[in-house]
C-alpha cells in the first residue's frame, strides 16, 4: 500500500516522516487540497554507485539558483 501524507502532517512531523522515509527506504506521497503535490523520497547512493558528498554536490549544482532565491527572502 503507498504511503501518504497530508502537508499539514508533513510540516508538523517532517522529521518522523524523513526518519520514515529513509529507516523503511520508502517514498511518501504529499498532498495538499486533497491532491497528490510531491513525493519525498530516499536517496539510495549504493545503487548510483555516487556517494552522499558526491549527492549533494550535484543537488547543490542543480538548484544553486532556487537555494540562493531563497536566501535572497530570508
Amino acid at each position: 500500500m503507498p504511503l501518504t501524507a497530508s502537508f499539514s502532517d508533513v510540516r508538523r512531523d517532517l522529521s518522523a516522516i524523513a526518519d520514515k522515509v529513509m529507516a523503511d527506504h520508502v517514498q511518501i506521497t504529499v498532498f495538499r487540497n486533497n491532491k497528490p503535490a510531491f513525493k519525498i523520497v530516499p536517496v539510495d547512493a549504493t545503487s548510483s554507485g555516487k556517494g552522499y558528498l558526491e549527492l549533494a554536490n550535484e543537488v547543490d549544482s542543480d538548484y544553486r539558483d532556487v537555494f540562493e532565491a531563497l536566501a535572497r527572502e530570508s
